[in-house]
């Protein structure tokens, strides 16, 4: 039986990925000891008694999903960029070389193509903001230990996501909020374009993860869907709630160091033979019916079943 420990853990991402390997898979899985925190998603899973704190225990895989997340926070207070995205994953390299794993799995992103059009895993990287450029340094830190100390460190960059307990300002759950209010929602542009993306189930990203591990480490993976606007995404979600009538305005964003269209198309993941188990109309139902209800209700849903 194999041993995981997923840093980030009581995040979004990382929360996707413990309920991923409790279904899925029979390992035992590990996450890191944080101080508690109000919305501490490992709270609302089953565990199953196969999720334990770490205590120096073997581990035979990582997945690095811990870090900063928001390009925004980070543009901000770059020193917590530097903090959150470089040196903790310095940490997290450290003890991959020290318990001689088989696998790392660093979480990056996109963002670090850093340019319109599209951008495949051996495009070039021009970092735009300090979100993109620690995650480029964490990268070239997992190249680094991989080729200096033999750790096998993969490299996936994820787009947008959304799914069960993503946080409650991300876009498409401030979508369903807007359409169950009758409100207005905004869609901001860039050059008078609304602004597009690879919109992606954060459990589809879970099962490309379980998929990568799987291969042969040292490749870097998009792990994105297909591309659509922010509008489609709108028209997704309305008619998953079988909302007709949609109200929204065009706002030119103008944030320094902040990306536009992002297109990084995952054509070397499907090559190898991944496909998704659900279609993305199914992702977004699923998305809806968990959200939906709760602020009906007042509050965030806490009824967490597995991912499809």
């Amino acid at each position: 039986m194999k041993t995981v420990l997923i840093t980030g853990a009581r995040g979004f991402v990382g929360s996707a990925l413990v309920q991923y390997f409790i279904e899925y898979t029979d390992y035992t899985i590990y996450y890191t000891k944080r101080p508690p925190k109000d919305d501490d998603r490992l709270n609302k899973i089953d565990l199953k008694d196969r999720v334990h704190v770490w205590e120096q225990q073997g581990i035979d895989i990582i997945l690095h999903a811990a870090g900063n997340a928001s390009s925004l926070k980070c543009i901000e207070d770059p020193e917590s960029a530097i903090r959150d995205n470089i040196l903790e994953t310095f940490k997290v390299l450290e003890i991959a070389r020290k318990h001689d794993i088989e696998h790392l799995i660093y979480f990056s992103s996109v963002e670090v193509y850093g340019k319109n059009g599209t951008c495949l895993e051996e495009s070039s990287r021009e970092s735009k903001n300090m979100y993109a450029a620690t995650k480029c340094a964490g990268e070239e830190m997992c190249r680094a230990y991989h080729s200096s100390y033999g750790v096998p460190c993969s490299i996936v960059r994820v787009n947008n996501t959304f799914g069960k307990m993503c946080q409650e300002e991300r876009f498409p759950v401030l979508v369903i909020k807007k359409l169950l209010n009758k409100e207005p929602i905004f869609l901001h542009s860039i050059n008078g374009e609304i602004v597009g993306r690879r919109w992606l189930s954060i459990h589809d990203v879970a099962d490309m993860v379980y998929f990568i591990l799987n291969q042969p480490p040292g490749c870097v993976y998009n792990t994105t869907g297909d591309y659509i606007t922010n509008l489609n995404l709108v028209n997704y979600i309305s008619k998953a709630m079988n909302i007709q009538n949609v109200s929204y305005r065009v706002i030119e964003e103008n944030i320094p160091g902040r990306m536009g269209n992002q297109d990084a198309p995952p054509d070397f993941i499907r090559s190898l033979g991944w496909v998704p188990k659900y279609t993305f109309e199914e992702r977004i139902q699923e998305f809806v019916d968990y959200f939906q209800p709760s602020f009906f209700l007042g509050g965030t849903g806490t009824n967490i079943s597995s991912s499809k």
